[in-house]
C-alpha cells in the first residue's frame, strides 16, 4: 500500500513539468536564441545583489509581511520545545516513510530539480520559452536560497533539536563557530520554497499549479520538524526566505520585456519598468 502512494505521489511530483506545458507560453524571447547565455549567468550576480539590498526598495506591503513573519518567529521560538515534543511524540512508519521518500527530496533537491531539468527538457521539445525560463530561474532560485540559508546558519550557529539530549532551543553559538550547529534557518524549507515560488508565479493563471507547488513545499519544511532536523520557528524563517527569494527572481525577470514596435512596423521595442 505505501508502496502504490510513493509510486503515486513521486508520479506526480515529476508530472507537474508535462502539465505546466499544456499552459499558454508568455515568455519574451525575442533576440534570444537561448536562455542559457551570459544574461542568465549575470542574473546570479545581479539578483544576489538585489537580495542583499531589497529592504531599501520594499512597499509598506512587504515591511508588514516581514513584521507578521518576525513576529510569528518570535512566538513560535516560545513554543519550538513544545512542538518538537509533539512531532516527535507521534511518529510512526508510515509518515516516516512519506518524509523520507518523498517530502525530504524535495527539499535537497533531489526531486525539485529534477523537475526542473524534465520541465527545461519539454521546454526543448515542444519549443516553450516560458517552460525553459521557468525551469532556469527555478534553478537559480534555488541557488540563491541555498547560499542565502547558509550564511545565515553560519552567523547564528543554532543548535538543531536532534544534538542535545534533551533538545535545547535556546542553544546558539553566534558566528565563526565552524561548521556544527546549523539549524537556523532550513535550508530545505527554503530550497522547497523558492523552486515552488518560480513555478507557482510563472504559472498562477492555473489555479492547480500554485496548489500543488505550495503544498509540496510545506510537507517538505514540515518534514524538517517532524524528522528533528529543525525547529519550527527555523523552518518559518526557511520558508519565508525561499518564498522572497523566488518572488525576487521571478520579478527581476519580468521587468524586462521585449515587445514589437507596432503591430504593423518593424522592429521591436526594450520596455524596462522602474
Amino acid at each position: 500500500m505505501m508502496n502504490s502512494l510513493f509510486s503515486r505521489i513521486t508520479f506526480i511530483v515529476f508530472l507537474l513539468p508535462m502539465l505546466v506545458m499544456g499552459q499558454t507560453d508568455s515568455a519574451s524571447s525575442v533576440g534570444r536564441k537561448s536562455f542559457i547565455d551570459k544574461r542568465y549567468f549575470k542574473s546570479y550576480l545581479t539578483d544576489a545583489r538585489d537580495i542583499v539590498i531589497s529592504p531599501v526598495r520594499w512597499n509598506p506591503y512587504q515591511w508588514i509581511g516581514l513584521t507578521a513573519v518576525i513576529g510569528t518567529t518570535v512566538l513560535l521560538f516560545a513554543q519550538d520545545a513544545k512542538i518538537q515534543k509533539f512531532a516527535q511524540k507521534n511518529r510512526n512508519p508510515g509518515s516516516d516513510n512519506v518524509s523520507k521518500y518523498l517530502f525530504e527530496p524535495i527539499g535537497s533537491g533531489l526531486y525539485s530539480l529534477s523537475a526542473m531539468g524534465i520541465l527545461y527538457g519539454c521546454g526543448l521539445i515542444w519549443h516553450n520559452d516560458r517552460a525553459k525560463l521557468t525551469a532556469l530561474k527555478g534553478v537559480e532560485a534555488f541557488i540563491l536560497a541555498g547560499i542565502s540559508s547558509q550564511l545565515i546558519k553560519h552567523l547564528t550557529h543554532r543548535h538543531r533539536p536532534s544534538q542535545n539530549e534533551p533538545s535545547d532551543p535556546g542553544l546558539w553559538e553566534g558566528p565563526f563557530q565552524g561548521f556544527d550547529y546549523t539549524s537556523f534557518p532550513s535550508g530545505h524549507s527554503a530550497a522547497a520554497f523558492a523552486i515552488a515560488t518560480v513555478v507557482a508565479t510563472s504559472y498562477q493563471e492555473t489555479i492547480w499549479v500554485p496548489i500543488l507547488c505550495y503544498s509540496l513545499a510545506t510537507g517538505a519544511a514540515l518534514s524538517r520538524v517532524y524528522d528533528n532536523e529543525h525547529w519550527a520557528s527555523d523552518v518559518v524563517v526557511g520558508s519565508a526566505l525561499g518564498f522572497a527569494i523566488g518572488q525576487l527572481v521571478v520579478r527581476n525577470e519580468s521587468k524586462l520585456k521585449v515587445l514589437p514596435v507596432s503591430p504593423t512596423g518593424p522592429g521591436i521595442s526594450l520596455i524596462y519598468p522602474f
